[in-house]
This record gives structure tokens, sequence and C-alpha cells, in this order.
């Protein structure tokens, strides 16, 4: 239907049409705000919502921000194993290191010592000793690496096929990290720093010769005290090791431990632990092992 002036208009059925679907969705859209809860409730819940997420499922899978937050941890998560059991591990431990009794029950204690010390020094100060069981039965390479080691004198040679290597031992090394989550940090016989180190000329191959292969993880470092092989890699065990001052369980099936402190040499190391000031872990004096040798 047009007008006089020619300007069109709307058919008035259709008019009516849209106007009756713009009330409806007005309604049910006002209908649908009166049913849902007041603005502190609907906060409340969302907060508790947001307390207990179980976050995206994506690549990780299966829940896993829900486990890390529950302290369950997981295979590729942070966190602890939740079916862990410490006190059948450090059962194991005990059978481990109780295999040394053979040794003595053969005599070959003398030819095979199972026990070695180190003397560490903070500051220039007088220096305590710290005695550590070996593991010299179940772990015979690994810990024969380690007694060589500290029976190594400074400025001494070693004979390495047809040539005369000049190598250092333990003897003037420095704890060159202090983790706090994981304990002393020590053992780098050649730039004294974390950052090298190599086994006994004794232990190495033409293939490799200044690291060895992971003899075995049969101790486990479920409480502080447990000495254990540093290294950057699988079968890469050089000079450095570590001394824990707390459970951690993220070393098991990574580094090989070969050793436990014993008796009041806890002491030193909770001392040194807990009384030298670190900047990013560093020792900002100088923690030296003045002596060092086997019992």
């Amino acid at each position: 239907v047009k007008t006089q002036n020619s300007c069109p208009t709307f058919d008035l059925t259709e008019k009516s049409t849209m106007n009756h679907l713009r009330t409806t969705t007005t309604n049910l859209a006002q209908s649908h705000l009166r049913q849902r809860p007041p603005s502190s409730q609907t906060s409340l819940t969302s907060t508790l919502t947001r307390s207990k997420s179980t976050g995206t499922r994506g690549s990780r899978g299966h829940g896993w921000l829900k486990k890390y937050r529950d302290g369950l941890g997981g295979r590729h998560l942070q966190g602890r194993w939740h079916y862990r059991d410490v006190e059948e591990l450090k059962a194991i431990n005990e059978e481990v290191f109780g295999m040394n009794q053979l040794l003595i029950a053969k005599g070959d204690s003398e030819k095979v010592p199972t026990e070695a010390y180190l003397d560490l020094s903070v500051a220039g100060e007088e220096p305590r000793r710290v005695v550590i069981e070996l593991a010299a039965a179940a772990l015979p390479k690994t810990t024969e690496n380690f007694r060589l080691l500290c029976q190594e004198k400074p400025g001494a040679s070693s004979e390495n096929g047809e040539e005369v290597v000049p190598f250092v031992g333990y003897a003037s090394t420095n704890v060159y990290k202090i983790e706090k989550t994981v304990g002393l940090c020590l053992g780098d016989v050649v730039t004294n720093n974390g950052s090298g180190g190599r086994c006994h000329p004794a232990l190495g191959t033409p293939t490799s010769p200044y690291s060895f292969r992971d003899e075995g993880h049969f101790i486990s470092h479920t409480q502080p005290g447990i000495v254990s092989m540093m290294s950057p890699g699988v079968h890469r065990n050089d000079s450095r090791f570590l001394i824990t001052t707390t459970d951690a369980p993220q070393l098991d099936g990574r580094f090989v431990a070969f050793g436990r402190v014993k008796d009041d040499g806890m002491d030193v190391v909770f001392d040194i632990f807990n009384g030298v000031f670190t900047k990013r872990g560093r020792p900002t004096v100088e923690i030296k092992v003045t002596g060092c040798g086997v019992l």
C-alpha cells in the first residue's frame, strides 16, 4: 500500500507478529533472571567451585590439577607419590646396607672398606668430621669411585693408559651449592663450582673416560643423610655427589644413592645447611673439604 507521496508502509500483520516475538523473548529473559540465585549466593558458589576446581583435562588428562592440589602428585607432576610407602622403602634401605655384613663375615671388610669420612671446615674454622657408611656390597663400583676419590691426595697423578694424568680428589674441594629442597652439593674435582666433574681414572673406560654407568637404584632418598651421586644424565656418574637433608622422592630413580651419614655427622650437615647464608643457593662463605679418607 502506498500513500500519495509514494512512501513505503509496512504490513500490519507482519508488524504485529514482530511485536509478539519481541514481547515473548523479553518475558523469557525476565523469567530466567528471576530464577537465578542472589548475587551473594552466586559468589559463594563460584568461590567454592574455584577452590576445588579440577582444571582442564587437556593433554595432562584425568584431573591432574585436582590431584596436584590434593598432594597426590603423579609421574609427570610435582608433589609426592601418593602410593609411596616410606616405611617400606626405609626397610629396604636397611637390607641393602645390611649386605655389608657379608663382607665382614668373609673377612673382606679390610680389602673393601665400608666407611669413609669428610672433614668440613666453614669459613676457615676448625674442621668437623662427617662419617659415611657405604653400601659396598650392593654397589661396589659406585662406592669404589667414592673411596678412591677420598684417598686421592692433592697434586697426585694417576696413570691412564700410557700417559700420566694429573688428578685431584675430594680433598680441598668445596661445598658449592646448598639446595633447600635437597641438601648439600659437593664433589666437583674439576672446576669446583658444580659445572664439571670426572670419575676416578681407575673406573674410566676408553669410550667413557670421565664417567661410568648407573649401577642400580637400590637405595631410596627417604630420609636426611642419604649420600647420592649427582649425575647430569643417565649413565653419566662422575665425582659430584650430594647429602640430603630431607626426604627427596624426586631423586628416586634418577640419582644413584650409595651411602648414608652416620650418627653425629648429621649435626655437622644440619649446622651447615641451617647456619650458612646462601645467595641463589651459593654459599656466601667457603665450605672446604680439608681432609678425607676411608676408615
